[in-house]
């Protein structure tokens, strides 16, 4: 097995699934999936706690599943769907450990999510009329992540990785007067795979 890396970077790519919660006044509740890539650098790789950094572009998307007034964005319709997209720049730590001659880890990191464009789609309860698509902006503001992995090394240079991991923004998703008041609480699980290596 190769030695310690102080110090490495790598590339994450993967999908996720997403549950979608809220106040009682919005009573939305939705499910979805969507995806996200990463870079990240890791330093004192030969501590049981190092230092992680990490760059991630995140885009999620639920589909309402249960009806759900939306009238403080359009009178007279319901919730369809929910896309939600960021930029996130996150540093924290990583530990390490052994089990079963395995390499497990575990990271929690603390950053600044940039929000991105995206939408909110309701439907009018009469028949025979389009789902409307509303544009939204998704919050900027801090948003903690953790999660856990397993590493596997597979030579001197190359390390991969399989990770589950998610996130929480500390604000409202959507800063938009219509929905900023509205409590909407995405839930997102992860699941990454990806490589790195020492330099």
């Amino acid at each position: 097995m190769a030695g310690p890396m102080k110090s490495s970077a790598g590339i994450e790519l993967g999908g996720n699934g997403t549950a979608l919660f809220s106040d009682r006044s919005v009573q939305a509740f939705g499910a979805g999936a969507g995806y996200q890539g990463s870079v990240f650098f890791n330093h004192w790789n030969d501590h049981p706690v190092g230092l992680k950094a990490r760059y991630e572009i995140v885009s999620l998307q639920e589909v309402a599943l249960q009806k759900s007034a939306s009238d403080y964005i359009l009178t007279g319709t319901n919730l369809k769907s929910l896309t939600q997209g960021w930029n996130l720049i996150s540093v924290g730590a990583e530990g390490r450990f052994n089990m079963q001659s395995q390499l497990f880890f575990w990271e929690a990191l603390l950053g600044y999510a940039m929000g991105q464009a995206s939408n909110v789609s309701v439907t009018y309860s009469l028949p025979d009329v389009n789902v409307v698509s509303t544009s939204q902006q998704t919050t900027s503001g801090f948003v903690v992540s953790g999660g856990f992995g397993i590493r596997r090394v597979f030579t001197d240079h190359i390390t991969g990785l399989m990770s589950l991991r998610t996130f929480f923004l500390l604000a409202p998703i959507y800063n938009s007067s219509a929905l900023s008041s509205k409590t909407f609480i995405p839930f997102p699980l992860l699941f990454n795979i990806g490589v790195e290596t020492p330099f």
